[in-house]
């Protein structure tokens, strides 16, 4: 015989009921025990044909744990509705055992019912495997258990009353009770109201400031906005201002080392180089041992005069009898009755416009000299000049030696460097005093406006 499958109503597990073909009659005394027999819960069955006599055997050892009865748990049952026995039954027939049997259509559908009978009495929906039936068995046996816990409660409430003897209230008591029941309740109304009427108050207070809050965050949050910006702006206006100062320092250094330069020495430096003076790197004169092309002779004349013209004209000397007239390599000097060349080549015997030359030049040094002392008494040349000659050494070429003429060339070169030091101290003491007249002035022009 095919096995019919049924489901949990629980878990939806398959559950295999089989062995419908042996169902016993309700007759049936097979087993002299006098009880129906019912399979095991692998193969669950339910004996005899009439509904009304049929019931469910409960598990020995689960249920002593279940019930506090002293029953025999082996007699008990659940007896199933009355209105099952109208239940039509199919025409039984008998196995080979004698067994009157149904069809298994008419077997399905009585266990059906009586699943459904079952259902509505425990108010579990039926059938139930091992699993979900001894969940539901727990959960009884606990529910049991806390309507025992509450009828000893209920027992020992009843046992304190009947101890303390209380007796029933008149009715002008219970008035005066329910009067003050009465007040007392109507001043916790008034309360509540009163509670509520303050609740109603803070909760609108509470949404005022919650717009309130919600306001504040917003001008939070553009406060920071703005801060953050001006953050930027700050930082852009800082470096900017840390590029200016920086441009500042470096225009102040720069100032200062122009301040301490002067154009004179880097232009118009006077040094010495053995027996020769030199100015501007140039050689000014011509030894046997050293003979200097003219062309660098020349170009020291050059330099030479240009110094000279442009002291006396910073300074504001002017020179009585000639003009000094530098052009290059080709210096010339000029009196009334024309120009001389200074510059070579020229030979030791015809140099007489050479010489007149360079003692012009000469005697244009000695009126600076002397311009400079009307100036500064303490001014002195290293070297007297009389006439055509320095320190008794005349500067003349014509029937002279190259190493005397070199070395009057090179004392006129050391009393001009003389000259230049003073007028490069002349021209800072001039600077320092206009610069002090014109901070003066400024003074003065922002007090007159104050």
């Amino acid at each position: 015989m095919e096995k019919q499958l049924f489901r949990c109503q629980s878990c939806r597990v398959k559950l295999n009921i089989g062995g419908l073909d042996s169902l016993a009659g309700p007759d049936n005394s097979h087993g002299g025990s006098g009880h129906k027999q019912v399979p095991n819960t692998a193969s669950s069955s339910f004996g005899g044909s009439k509904v009304d006599e049929s019931f469910i055997v409960l598990d020995h050892n689960k249920s002593k744990a279940a019930s506090g009865s002293n029953r025999n748990l082996d007699e008990s049952f659940v007896m199933l509705a009355g209105s099952a026995s109208s239940l039509r039954q199919a025409p039984a027939h008998a196995s080979a055992n004698g067994i009157p049997l149904q069809p298994l259509d008419s077997k399905f559908a009585q266990m059906a019912k009586v699943f459904e009978i079952a259902s509505g009495a425990t108010k579990v929906d039926q059938p139930m495997c091992h699993d979900c039936a001894h969940r539901v068995q727990d959960e009884v046996e606990v529910s049991i258990k806390e309507a025992q816990q509450e009828c000893a409660a209920y027992e020992a409430a009843i046992k304190r009353l009947a101890e303390e003897d209380l007796q029933p209230l008149t009715d002008q008591e219970y008035a005066e009770e329910m009067k003050q029941a009465q007040e007392a309740e109507a001043a916790e109304k008034a309360r509540a109201d009163k509670l509520e009427a303050e609740l109603a108050h803070a909760e609108r207070e509470l949404s005022e400031l919650g717009a309130s809050s919600s306001e504040l965050d917003s001008l939070e949050e553009r406060y920071w906005h703005d801060f953050n910006d001006f953050q930027l702006q700050l930082r852009a206006h800082v470096d900017e201002r840390d590029v200016l100062l920086n441009k500042m320092e470096n225009s102040a250094a720069h100032l200062k080392r122009l301040q301490q330069t002067n154009v004179y020495h880097d232009v118009f430096r006077i040094w010495h180089e053995g027996p020769f003076g030199t100015i501007g790197g140039f050689r000014l004169g011509r030894t046997n041992e050293a003979p200097v092309e003219w062309d660098e002779i020349n170009a020291a004349w050059g330099q030479t005069v240009l110094l000279l013209k442009t002291m006396a004209q910073e300074c504001g000397c002017t020179f009585s009898s000639y003009r000094l007239i530098p052009m290059g390599s080709y210096p010339q000097i000029a009196d009334k009755r024309g120009t001389h060349d200074l510059y070579g080549p020229v030979s030791r015997i015809m140099c007489a416009s050479y010489d007149r030359a360079m003692v012009m030049f000469l005697t244009c040094v000695k009126e600076f000299a002397d311009w400079i002392v009307s100036q500064d008494n303490s001014f002195e040349m290293a070297y007297a000049i009389d006439q055509d000659k320095v320190a008794n050494m005349t500067v003349r070429l014509q029937f002279n030696s190259d190493s005397k003429w070199t070395k009057a060339l090179k004392y006129m070169l050391t009393n001009l460097k003389y000259c230049l030091k003073w007028a490069i101290t002349h021209q800072k003491l001039e600077r320092n005093a206009s610069a002090a007249r014109t901070s003066h002035n400024q003074t003065n022009s922002s007090s007159i406006r104050q």
